[in-house]
C-alpha cells in the first residue's frame, strides 16, 4: 500500500512539474492554455486522491 501511494505522488509531482514548465516557458500563451493546464492538474490530483483513498486512507476535512 505504502509503496503505490508513493509512486502515486511521484507520478502526480513529475505531471504538475510539466505542466508548470509549459506555462512558465518564455512564449506566447494561446488563448484557453491556462485553463487547460489547470484542468489537467486537477485531473491528475484527482487520480492520486483516488489512489489514496482507493489504499484505506481516511478523508480529512480541507483546511481554510
Amino acid at each position: 500500500m505504502h509503496a503505490e501511494i508513493v509512486n502515486a505522488l511521484d507520478i502526480h509531482l513529475a505531471e504538475v512539474q510539466i505542466l508548470r514548465r509549459q506555462l512558465t516557458e518564455a512564449r506566447a500563451i494561446e488563448p484557453g492554455e491556462r485553463l487547460d493546464v489547470v484542468l489537467q492538474i486537477a485531473a491528475s490530483a484527482e487520480r492520486l486522491s483516488h489512489t489514496v483513498y482507493a489504499n484505506g486512507a481516511t478523508p480529512v476535512a480541507a483546511s481554510r
